[in-house]
């Protein structure tokens, strides 16, 4: 087995992924799409292009199986598979276990079709579902094998190495597919593997900083607590960050993520008003805001990340303002520690979101959703106008 990620290669990526291809010679091999395309309308960038050039070039440099997995695809796999005929198989959902299961079937001369959380084709070239296995015990999993490709080029970026310490997610965001892709339950490693593979990323691979790729860190707070109580008794305490939820925040919590080498907290509050929070389904109010903010201020050994939207639903011209307000008071009690990301929110299949663009007639039942479409409340439309005229004016 090998891996390689044509983000990082050096010159022309397609060029170096042929070469790769031809050394190598794989029996079958796996393209992830984890991202669609970017965020913010202003400078919406789409990873298809790219994806497909990848696709082109693996067909025309392997004769095995091309199998495609990875978030990106799961979202929108039967449009995926409709738009790229090249595609033989795709991975749904978590790709650990099934990718092994195809391949072991493959080269047991089985049928794929037996293998759960899989796109197959029938005689006519048409794409159809094998059905969804069971969620993965992430006990049974091995550590990553963090040897598989060079980590120098990922270190580069902020938070371009990820340790995972769960999957699932309980909260409802509107917009949020993490549910859909990797469930509501919690399922979680035991914090005695966390520190292990933290300690692994920095004695065997020179690792100096990581974030948590969970999708809140500190929900279930049990769970997040007894992670960093092991990695301070396992002396694994390298600089991290990871996104917190505000509701429940403690300061002696903060503290501990402190001693176990966190030095950036994110947060996602996304709206800076009650009504807006409310419609967003997020679980935290402006109070619980404010109050987590001055925590992470008060403590003082923090950077500080904040994803709020320009126009929400809800959004209305006193909260937007409000937003404005807590930017600019964070900016001058906290400096450059306080940073700050200003976005639209693109509608994603498999989201409540989707359903409410459906009935403010945004979009058509049904919709695939693979070209973005990004949700503004109408009539505050002119509030997101006004924050893409201040992004531009700084540059953004």
């Amino acid at each position: 087995m090998a891996a390689f990620d044509p983000n990082v290669a050096a010159g022309d990526p397609m060029a170096a992924l042929a070469g790769f291809l031809r050394d190598f010679s794989p029996d079958m091999t796996g393209v992830s799409l984890r991202n669609i395309d970017s965020t913010n309308t202003r400078v919406n960038v789409s990873y298809l292009p790219p994806f497909g050039r990848t696709l082109m070039t693996a067909r025309l440099e392997t004769s095995g199986p091309l199998v495609v997995g990875g978030a990106g695809f799961s979202m929108f796999a039967k449009a995926i598979m409709a738009s790229w005929p090249a595609i033989d198989y795709g991975v749904a959902l978590e790709g650990e276990t099934a990718f092994a299961a195809l391949a072991d079937a493959l080269s047991r001369g089985n049928a794929p079709s037996s293998v759960p959380s899989l796109f197959c084709r029938d005689d006519d070239g048409e794409a159809f579902f094998t059905g969804e296995s069971v969620k993965i015990d992430l006990s049974d999993l091995p550590s990553p094998d963090f040897s598989i490709l060079p980590l120098t080029p990922y270190a580069a970026v902020p938070w371009g190495i990820g340790v995972e310490t769960k999957r699932g997610c309980a909260l409802s965001c509107v917009y949020c597919p993490y549910g859909f892709l990797n469930g509501r339950r919690y399922r979680t490693k035991t914090p005695q593997q966390v520190a292990a593979e933290i300690i692994a990323l920095r004695d065997r691979f020179g690792a100096t900083r990581f974030t948590f790729l969970d999708s809140v860190f500190n929900v279930p707070v049990d769970h997040a607590r007894a992670v960093m109580e092991a990695m301070v008794a396992a002396g694994a305490t390298l600089p991290w960050s990871g996104w917190f939820a505000e509701r429940g925040l403690t300061r002696d919590f903060l503290e501990l993520a402190h001693r176990a080498g966190c030095d950036t907290v994110i947060f996602s509050p996304d709206a800076y008003g009650d009504a807006a929070l409310k419609k967003l389904g997020k679980a935290a109010t402006v109070a619980e805001i404010e109050a987590a903010y001055r925590l992470v201020r008060d403590l003082g050994c923090f950077e500080v990340s904040y994803n709020f939207f320009k126009n929400p639903p809800g959004q209305t011209l006193p909260a937007a303002l409000a937003m404005l307000r807590f930017i600019a008071k964070a900016r001058r009690e906290m400096g450059r520690k306080a940073h700050f990301e200003l976005n639209s929110i693109r509608v994603e299949p498999h989201t409540a979101l989707a359903k409410l663009a459906v009935a403010e007639g945004l979009i058509e039942a049904g919709a695939d959703l693979l070209l973005p479409v990004m949700y503004s409340q109408k009539r505050t439309a002119y509030i997101e106008k006004l924050f893409d005229m201040l992004l531009r004016a700084v540059g953004k």
